[in-house]
């Protein structure tokens, strides 16, 4: 990014995880004003910092607010549990007009009331870009998490990776480069025969519980509830489950309890397990969709 492309814009980043700051970062070498709403101060110079959102929110053309879902009442979510942000309908009357507001998802009330305040909603979880990106990092720590449970490599080891989405491919890619013996499992006869031409064994959903009698490692990304109790009885005992569905994920996690299993979900990867580079793929993303949609404007004498 250019050094002063976005000098005179202001940026309000609203909670989340350690990604924020990593993004702070890259927008204020590119001249914004940026200020980062939560309970606990930036962790770079140069970033402005507030645990009120009104300052921060007043004249700002950009607000970023993290990649999880809002919670109730537009609870917006943080890595510190003691920051209790939300973002509201009122809030949205101190932004200056127009104004861009970027999120993983919207509630649709939340949507609505941004367009009517002249300020334009995007969804990021719905760009592929966006997804693609955040894949890498969500492969790679899901390999960590998997490693740190389980006393064999992954080299050799037959590992699932259930869906063949942006997600599922970057994982099976990655675990092919790791020597992996890799089946797809995927509903659609198109996903299986990608699967197939990128050099994984692919197969029908109906075919899981077969599947899981010796797998190893088991990649879930599939958002709907697969690995159903009747299969994870099929599974064996020192399996290694990494669930990377949004949340509550596709796996009965109280049956796998039961079962004596180990599945974990994994939610927020890339935040959690390489944020400057994830940070640095939604400065990116953000700069450029901001850029495209806000009128030039006037730059602040410094």
């Amino acid at each position: 990014m250019g050094a002063a492309r976005l000098r005179g814009w202001k940026f309000c980043l609203l909670g989340g995880d350690r990604r924020q700051d990593y993004l702070g970062c890259r927008l204020a070498r590119s001249g914004a004003e940026v200020w980062i709403v939560r309970r606990r101060p930036p962790r770079f110079p140069g970033l402005r910092h507030s645990r009120a959102k009104e300052p921060a929110l007043d004249g700002a053309r950009v607000i970023v607010c993290p990649m999880a879902p809002f919670g109730p009442d537009g609870r917006v979510c943080s890595e510190d549990p003691e920051d209790l942000l939300a973002l509201t309908e009122s809030d949205l009357d101190l932004l200056a007009r127009p104004s861009v507001l970027f999120a993983g998802s919207f509630p649709e009330r939340l949507a609505a009331a941004a367009e009517k305040a002249g300020c334009r909603p995007v969804a990021l979880n719905d760009m592929d870009e966006m997804a693609i990106l955040n894949s890498v990092p969500t492969a790679e720590g899901a390999l960590l998490m998997a490693l740190e449970r389980t006393t064999v490599t992954l080299h050799s080891s037959k590992a699932l990776v259930l869906g063949y989405g942006r997600t599922g491919q970057t994982m099976a890619r990655t675990l092919l480069a790791l020597r992996a013996r890799v089946t797809v499992i995927a509903r659609r006869p198109a996903a299986r025969a990608r699967a197939r031409a990128d050099g994984c064994e692919a197969l029908p959903l109906e075919e899981l519980a077969g599947a899981l009698t010796d797998a190893r490692f088991v990649f879930n990304t599939i958002p709907a509830l697969v690995l159903t109790a009747d299969a994870l009885e099929r599974a064996r005992p020192d399996v290694i489950i990494i669930d990377l569905a949004s949340a509550p994920g596709g796996t009965d996690f109280e049956a796998a309890r039961r079962l004596g299993l180990t599945a974990v979900l994994a939610p927020g990867l890339p935040g959690r397990v390489a944020p400057e580079t994830a940070g640095g793929h939604l400065a990116e993303v953000v700069t450029r969709i901001a850029l495209q949609s806000l009128a030039p404007v006037e730059v602040r004498p410094s």
